[in-house]
């Protein structure tokens, strides 16, 4: 069916389209004034409409909050036959990401003032508490006079919002914070860093942790956690310094180390172009930029490739090259074998020139003094005795094999339950056991399915460790569960499973005089989350793990040596599986 209208605004045309809704070119016939409407479809799948729509909603709410020439503004809200919709600022001219693409380099001058504009834009909304959390060059217009403009806050967090769990990592995985990645809880901080990323960008026509070889979004994210960026003036020396002390500030690991508001980054950025004025009235229309003509398409295998690597988390989540991350552990696990041999052999020889060393000393004793060979007896017979026995380790070396060999142990577990994720995600097996929820019960027969492994590294003595493996994966029951419940406890269920994302339906079956549900049935419509944390304890030498929502009620944790953890990770995926309680029965001797 084809839009007229939306509210009292006049359909003109689309201007795009994408799975979640549509952009329309629309007329707002009280003032004669064009604008662009955001649509939500509203036939998306049950699933995922409650968390879009909350998202939408985070946008109108985020947005018309603020007023900021450097922000695009939202007029109205709305709702018909089903459709939400948001009317805003119709933006005339290209995207950053647009202008990036054209062959012609901006001027350093108009890098600064673009950028200053979009800290100008951060600063404001920063102050108002709201923090965006997917800077990046596509959610930039410059419009035709040459004003940057910030977009899309449709992720943006606003504290009193409870959509998203503080740390969520929201946003484009290339400019993503530390933070991000690491589900670490944000401030605008983090947006700073994300403007650092555009900024290097803007300059060099490259991201600061992006390299050509990638194909997943794991070495990208490592890279950002805890790898520095190459200074800008060593790809490109024709770069102001002032340009690379600025980026380098914006792209610090720590957020105490960065701008500590945007504002400062934007005084900085000005500076540059030499021109006190902008800098004294940051909020008036700039210079206008020469934008050329359209943008030189890239060509389509190009294009495939930067859009698999700038998607959401989620599809990198979903396209994970296992595989990649098997050989490339594979690779250090070799690595370590190598040293550990190195230095047996270097202790080997150490112990035979010690060897020789006190024979030569003996048969030269013995020539020099006949009487020598009597009196250094006691002392040859004490050497042969110890040569006899078991050559004692340091305990700094014992210590040390131990960590290697629980290191071993975490990435041989990885990589048996990446290979069991994958091996799941394609069968989707029933357990032939129950799993048991609060207010649901037990429910009898479960499909698992979407799967996801990964793990996180740690530094001990110089060398990367496998600190901790998780894998998540969601039961989805033969039979939608259903639960009937009863006055607070219908409010807790409500409050549970919003928690966990799962889509339910509602039934109010009583209401009291207040109007208040007292009686009410769910019906749980989605598939419910489990997961399984393992961490090793490199100080006690010894592996915890977790269990969330696997087939018990809650959360149930174990601790076992490394010698049981060996055994236990095939009967846990067993146990998992539901084929047998073996894994209990380890993990509680």
């Amino acid at each position: 069916m084809e839009l007229k209208t939306l509210g009292r605004y006049k359909i003109l045309g689309e201007l795009g389209r994408g799975a979640m809704g549509a952009v329309y070119r629309a007329q707002d016939p009280m003032i004669e004034r064009e604008v662009a409407i955001k649509t939500l479809l509203p036939n998306l799948p049950q699933e995922v409409i409650a968390e879009v729509r909350e998202r939408f909603i985070r946008e109108a709410r985020s947005a018309g909050r603020l007023s900021h020439p450097n922000i695009v503004t939202i007029y109205d809200v709305g709702e018909q036959n089903g459709i939400a919709y948001m009317a805003m600022e119709l933006l005339q001219g290209h995207s950053l990401q647009q202008v990036l693409r054209h062959p012609q380099r901006l001027a350093f001058n108009t890098v600064a003032r673009l950028i200053a504009q979009v800290a100008d834009a951060l600063d404001h909304a920063h102050r108002a508490n709201i923090v965006h959390r997917d800077v990046k060059p596509a959610n930039i217009m410059i419009d035709n006079t040459g004003r940057a403009k910030l977009t899309d806050f449709g992720v943006a967090y606003v504290p009193s919002s409870t959509m998203t769990q503080t740390g969520t990592a929201l946003g484009s995985p290339r400019y993503m914070s530390p933070e991000q990645v690491l589900g670490q809880p944000l401030d605008g901080r983090s947006d700073i860093f994300s403007l650092g990323v555009v900024l290097y960008e803007a300059l060099t026509r490259r991201t600061p942790f992006e390299e050509p070889q990638d194909t997943t979004v794991f070495a990208l994210m490592n890279r950002i956690a805890g790898t520095p960026h190459t200074p800008l003036r060593k790809l490109d020396p024709q770069i102001p310094e002032a340009f690379e002390r600025i980026a380098d500030r914006a792209l610090a690991k720590k957020p105490a180390d960065r701008y500590q508001h945007a504002g400062e980054m934007a005084a900085d950025l000005r500076k540059i172009t030499g021109d006190p004025a902008a800098a004294a009235a940051s909020t008036g229309y700039e210079k206008t930029i020469a934008l050329g003509t359209q943008p030189v398409a890239r060509p389509p295998q190009d294009e495939a490739l930067r859009t698999q690597l700038i998607t959401d988390l989620d599809k990198f989540v979903e396209k994970y090259d296992r595989e990649e991350q098997a050989r490339l552990r594979a690779e250090e696990e070799a690595r370590l074998r190598k040293e550990e041999e190195v230095r047996r052999w270097g202790e080997a020889e150490a112990r035979k020139r010690d060897e020789f060393e006190r024979k030569r000393e003996a048969s030269v004793a013995a020539a020099t003094d006949p009487g020598a060979t009597k009196r250094r007896a006691a002392l040859e017979m004490l050497r042969k005795q110890a040569a006899s026995q078991p050559q004692r380790e340091n305990p700094e070396v014992v210590r040390a094999k131990a960590v290697a060999a629980l290191d071993a142990s975490m990435r041989d577990a990885f990589k048996y339950l990446a290979e069991l994720a994958r091996e799941l995600n394609s069968v989707n097996p029933t357990s032939e056991q129950p799993y048991e929820f609060i207010y649901l019960g037990k429910l009898p027969s479960v499909s698992l399915s979407q799967a996801f492994v990964d793990s996180r590294p740690r530094r001990i003595d110089g060398k990367d460790v496998c600190d901790h493996v998780f894998i998540r994966y969601r039961i989805t029951p033969a039979r939608p569960a259903k639960a009937n419940l009863l006055g607070d406890d219908i409010r807790r269920c409500e409050d549970y499973l919003g928690f966990m994302k799962v889509a339910f339906q509602q039934r109010v079956e009583a209401k009291n005089d207040f109007g208040k549900a007292t009686r009410a049935e769910f019906t749980v419509t989605g598939s419910l989350p489990c997961e399984i944390n393992v961490r090793a304890d490199y100080d006690a030498l010894a592996v915890s793990i977790e269990l969330t929502n696997v087939r018990r009620l809650g959360r149930v944790s174990y601790r076992l040596t490394p010698q049981q953890f060996d055994d236990a990770v095939d009967d846990l995926a067993r146990y998992m599986l539901g084929a047998d309680d073996d894994f209990e029965k380890v993990a509680r001797k």
